[in-house]
């Protein structure tokens, strides 16, 4: 006899690997968005301009930089200890 719930934690699987995935995509998304942000900012780019460009507060756009920062190995993450 086969189980009737089979099929639904096969589809149920599928979402949650499908979830996963998107979040990388996010994720990755957002630390490319940040990497550009911090290219505009080294031409000139004011933080306050994008994010009135985008509707956004310019802490927003801070943190978004700074993770792009902190990926990349250009700053230490918050709860890291400093490099003497």
């Amino acid at each position: 006899m086969t189980d009737p719930m089979a099929p639904l934690d096969t589809a149920f699987a599928e979402i949650e690997r499908a979830e996963k995935q998107a979040a990388e995509i996010v994720s990755a998304a957002r630390l490319n968005f940040g990497r550009a942000i911090r290219q505009a900012r080294e031409t000139g780019t004011k933080q306050v301009a994008i994010a009135r460009h985008f509707g956004w507060d310019r802490e927003y756009v801070r943190r978004l930089q700074e993770a792009a920062d902190i990926a990349d190995g250009l700053k230490a993450a918050p709860d890291s200890p400093a490099s003497d």
